[in-house]
C-alpha cells in the first residue's frame, strides 16, 4: 500500500483526521510540522519569524523529499507545503492526495482558539489570500472532502473513498494531476475563463471531460508528427475523425501552412464552436492558434504543449503568430486558449537540445521576476537537463514556475501595454539571430545569446555590476554557447523589422538585477554594436 497525503488550509483538521485515518488503514501517522520541529529544534512559526518564509519552505521541502521515501504512512502536511512545486512533486508521487477543506469562517473560528502560532494566516484576510494562492495546488488532489464533520466519521468515509479510487485506477495508466487553475481569459469573444493544468500523465477521463466541455462537436486535432512517433500513448488519447498530422518546425511556421490547416477544417465541415487542439511544441501551438483565430473568425483553442519551451512559455498568454520572411511572429493575433493542458511526461523523450530550448525561456522567467526560480536553475539546472536520469522534481518545478510567472504577467497586462514587454527579455536580438541563421539556430539558444547581449547593455547603464558575469556562469554551466559567429549587418537588418518597434525605435528590456527590468527606447548604435560584439565568436 502507498502512503496517503493530507493537504489543506490550517485548521481543516489534517492532524486529527490523519491520526484517525491511520488507525482505520493500519498505517503509521506522520505529522510534517511535528517532524520539522523535532529535526530543527524550532517550530515552523519560529523559523518563519526568524528566517523568513522562503528559508522555511526550503527546509520543509528537503524534509518532505526524505519522508516520502520512507515506509507507507498517512502524512499530514503543513498548509503551505503544496506551494513548492518540488515538494508537491514528491508528495503527489508518494500516494493518493486528499484535500481536506472547510469554509474560511469555520477555519478562522478554529484558528482563533488554537494555541499553535500561524504567522501566515493570523487574520481572516491573510487566510483568504493564502487560500486563493493555494487553490491551483489543492484542486489537483485526488479526493476533495469537507472536513466540518466529526474526524472519526470522516476517516471511515475517506477509507472508503480511497478503496474506490484504488479500484477505479488499478487497470489505468497511473497519472498525477499537479496543478489546476482557472484564469481570466481576456478576449471579447468566447468564454471569460480558461483552464490551465499540469500533470504527470493526464487521466483519460479528465481529458475527455475537459475537451467535451469546450468543444460543441468533434474537435480539430492537430498533432506534430514527431510527437506521434515519440509519444504513442499520449497521442492515442487524442483519437478523433478530424485529426491532422503536422510536419512542424520553425521553417514551416508560415501563412501557407496555416492555410493548409484551414482548408482541412473546412473540408471536414468543422463548425465555429468545435475546438482546435494543438498537440506539439511552440511552432505547432503558434500555427494551430493562428488558424483557430482565423477559422470562422475565431474557434476555441486548446493548447496541449509537449515541449519544455511550449509548456513554460509559448502555450501561455494567448499570442499566436506565424513568421514573415523578414520578421518573426509578425502575422498573428491575440487569441487566448480556452484550456492549456500540459503533460510533463512528454518531456521524457526530448533531446538535450530541445530541453535546452525550454531552459532558455526558464532562465528568462527567473531573471524577470522569480529569484526562487533563478536560484533553482543555478543549483539544479544541470540535473533537470539530464537526459538519462533527470531530476524530475526540479524539471517540473522549473516548467511550472515559468508558466505561473507568465500567467501573472499576462493577467496584469493582457495586451502588452507595459509589464508584459518584460517577457521579451533577450528576444529582440534573439529573434534577429534566428532570422540571420535562416532558423537553423534554435529559439532557446538564440534567447540566451540575446540575454547576454542585453545584460551587457544593462551593465553599461548602471545595472548590477556582476549580473552579466552571473548570467554567464549559469548559462555556461548548463551547456549554452556564450558566443556565435554571425553577420552583424544581417542581424541589424532583422532588428529593423522587430514587431516591438514604436515609431522606428526598438523597445529594449534591460535586466538591471534579478527581478528588476528597465525598458529603454534610446539604445544607441554604439551600444548595440558593443552588445553584438560581446556575443560574437
Amino acid at each position: 500500500m502507498s502512503s496517503v497525503i493530507l493537504v489543506g488550509m490550517p485548521g481543516v483538521g489534517k492532524s486529527t483526521v490523519g491520526r484517525e485515518l491511520a488507525q482505520v488503514l493500519d498505517l503509521p501517522f506522520r505529522d510534517l510540522d511535528l517532524l520539522f520541529e523535532e529535526r530543527h529544534g524550532r517550530t515552523p512559526a519560529e523559523v518563519i519569524r526568524a528566517d523568513g518564509e522562503e528559508a522555511f519552505r526550503r527546509a520543509e521541502t528537503n524534509l518532505i523529499a526524505e519522508v516520502v521515501t520512507g515506509p507507507p504512512s498517512v502524512i499530514a502536511t503543513g498548509g503551505g507545503a503544496v506551494e513548492s512545486p518540488v515538494a508537491r512533486w514528491h508528495l503527489w508521487h508518494a500516494g493518493p492526495v486528499v484535500w481536506l477543506d472547510a469554509p474560511d469562517h469555520v477555519l478562522h473560528n478554529r484558528l482563533s482558539t488554537d494555541s499553535t502560532a500561524r504567522p501566515l494566516t493570523a487574520t481572516a484576510e491573510q487566510l483568504a489570500a493564502r487560500r486563493d494562492k493555494r487553490l491551483p495546488f489543492y484542486r489537483a488532489a485526488d479526493i476533495h472532502v469537507d472536513s466540518s464533520t466529526q474526524s472519526e466519521r470522516l476517516a471511515r468515509h475517506l477509507a472508503d473513498r480511497l478503496t474506490d479510487l484504488t479500484r477505479a485506477t488499478q487497470d489505468a495508466t497511473p497519472g498525477r494531476m499537479l496543478f489546476y487553475s482557472k484564469v481570466r481569459r481576456d478576449h471579447p469573444m468566447g468564454p471569460r475563463e480558461a483552464v490551465i493544468s499540469f500533470a504527470d500523465r493526464f487521466p483519460q477521463s479528465f481529458l475527455t471531460r475537459t475537451i467535451a466541455e469546450r468543444s460543441t462537436g468533434s474537435p480539430v486535432i492537430v498533432v506534430d508528427q514527431n510527437v506521434i512517433l515519440a509519444q504513442p500513448t499520449f497521442t492515442a488519447q487524442l483519437a478523433g475523425d478530424r485529426r491532422f498530422a503536422l510536419e512542424a518546425g520553425e521553417q514551416r511556421k508560415r501563412l501557407q501552412v496555416a492555410e493548409e490547416l484551414l482548408e482541412f477544417a473546412a473540408s471536414a465541415r468543422a463548425e465555429r464552436a468545435d475546438a482546435w487542439i494543438a498537440a506539439g511544441g511552440g511552432t505547432t501551438g503558434d500555427l494551430v492558434g493562428t488558424a483557430a483565430a482565423l477559422y470562422m473568425r475565431g474557434a476555441p483553442l486548446i493548447q496541449m504543449p509537449t515541449t519544455w519551451l511550449a509548456m513554460s512559455d509559448a502555450a501561455i498568454g494567448g499570442k499566436v503568430a506565424v513568421d514573415l520572411e523578414a520578421a518573426k511572429n509578425s502575422a498573428g493575433a491575440f487569441w487566448p486558449p480556452v484550456a492549456v493542458l500540459a503533460d510533463v511526461a512528454t518531456l521524457s523523450t526530448l533531446s538535450r537540445d530541445l530541453l535546452l530550448d525550454g531552459m532558455g525561456e526558464t532562465l528568462k522567467s527567473g531573471l524577470i521576476g522569480d529569484p526562487w526560480l533563478w536560484d533553482l536553475v543555478r543549483d539544479r539546472g544541470s540535473a533537470a537537463l539530464d537526459v538519462e536520469a533527470p531530476d524530475w522534481a526540479a524539471r517540473y518545478a522549473m516548467v511550472e514556475r515559468s508558466a505561473v510567472l507568465k500567467l501573472g504577467v499576462v493577467e496584469r497586462d493582457p495586451f502588452e501595454d507595459g509589464e508584459r514587454r518584460h517577457l521579451n527579455l533577450g528576444h529582440t536580438i534573439g529573434h534577429a539571430l534566428e532570422i540571420e541563421s535562416g532558423y537553423t539556430l534554435s529559439h532557446g539558444r538564440a534567447v540566451v545569446l540575446g540575454l547576454r547581449a542585453v545584460a551587457h547593455m544593462a551593465r553599461a547603464r548602471g545595472g548590477r555590476a556582476d549580473l552579466a558575469e552571473e548570467i554567464d556562469d549559469v548559462v555556461g554551466s548548463l551547456g549554452f554557447d556564450l558566443t556565435r559567429r554571425f553577420d552583424a549587418a544581417r542581424v541589424k537588418e532583422a532588428l529593423a523589422g522587430d514587431k516591438k518597434s514604436h515609431r522606428g525605435r526598438i523597445r529594449w528590456v534591460l535586466p538591471m538585477d534579478v527581478g528588476v527590468m528597465e525598458q529603454a527606447n534610446d539604445i544607441t548604435e554604439d551600444e548595440l554594436d558593443a552588445a553584438l560584439a560581446h556575443i560574437t565568436e
